[in-house]
């Protein structure tokens, strides 16, 4: 799937305070695809694999999210597929890091890419935010407050 958007792709990282890292991931996927977006949700492992497509699964049908798994049948119709690798197969143009410190180098297929700030991990973050900005991504900051309201930095 090629990109949507014109111009260098966005990394966005959220530094959660309020919630979860989980809660906001899954509510970021509702408000996605509610866009009408389609998404690729980067795990780590196999069991992360199976943790998400369970807790998908939970939702009851008038909220239920469709999604489909990496070795899944038709995941091209789903618009989450969850991947242990950035995948499009989906025709996905955003990519959700839900798990690990993996820094997605298929910019050419994904508009965003959206990862997280462990708060008791900031320095991996960092890391990650850097080689992001040296790969030339548009990039944005975004922190939770304690009331769960969010604010862009920068």
């Amino acid at each position: 799937m090629a990109r949507l958007r014109e111009g260098r792709p966005v990394a966005r990282f959220y530094q959660v305070a309020a919630s979860s890292p989980e809660v906001v991931m899954t509510g970021l996927l509702f408000k996605l695809v509610d866009q009408g977006m389609r998404v690729c949700l980067l795990v780590a492992d196999g069991g992360q694999v199976r943790h998400w497509d369970d807790q998908l699964w939970r939702y009851p049908a008038e909220r239920f999210l469709p999604h489909g798994v990496w070795d899944g049948a038709d995941v091209e119709l789903q618009p989450v597929l969850i991947a242990m690798r950035p995948d499009d197969r989906n025709g996905a143009t955003v990519v959700v890091v839900a798990g690990g410190s993996q820094v997605v180098d298929e910019s050419v297929w994904f508009d965003v890419v959206v990862d997280f700030v462990d708060v008791r991990d900031p320095v991996s973050a960092r890391g990650r935010y850097r080689q992001y900005q040296a790969r030339g991504y548009q990039m944005e900051y975004w922190i939770q407050s304690p009331d769960g309201r969010w604010s862009k930095q920068g």
